[in-house]
């Protein structure tokens, strides 16, 4: 006489649903890991410039990551140029996932239409 039974149905489904989950999971992971995302691309663009009652002159910029990775210390220049002579500040943004945007607003002293704005992305890391 054999000591083995026979599996019930609530056996085998718990057995076939179990094997579907992990093939899922591995299926998953292997899509992961042969992906095809795109880099990180932050870029910097110019929104609205508004004069404060100072005279002091804002200068709304816009930063978008183009890519699907995520890009972090993504630093921001502006230079205003007057005569030849540049202003230029920085700024940072710590973390920018893909396609998120960011503002960021910039001061100058001076008014950006006597001059030549221009805002870049000057660098980023890859975390």
């Amino acid at each position: 006489m054999s000591d083995q039974r026979k599996r019930t149905t609530a056996e085998w489904t718990t057995f076939v649903v179990s094997c579907l989950v992990l093939a899922v999971v591995v299926g998953l992971i292997a899509v992961q890991a042969v992906g095809t995302a795109d880099p990180a691309r932050p870029t910097a663009s110019i929104k609205k410039t508004t004069q404060g009652p100072d005279g002091r002159s804002f200068v709304s910029v816009d930063v978008t990551n183009r890519g699907d990775d995520t890009a972090s210390q993504v630093q921001v220049t502006a230079e205003l140029t007057i005569d030849g002579e540049a202003t230029t500040a920085d700024q940072t943004i710590d973390f920018l996932a893909g396609d998120e945007s960011e503002d960021l607003v910039f001061v100058f002293e001076d008014d950006p239409s006597d001059g030549e704005l221009t805002v870049t992305v000057s660098g980023f890391a890859i975390p």
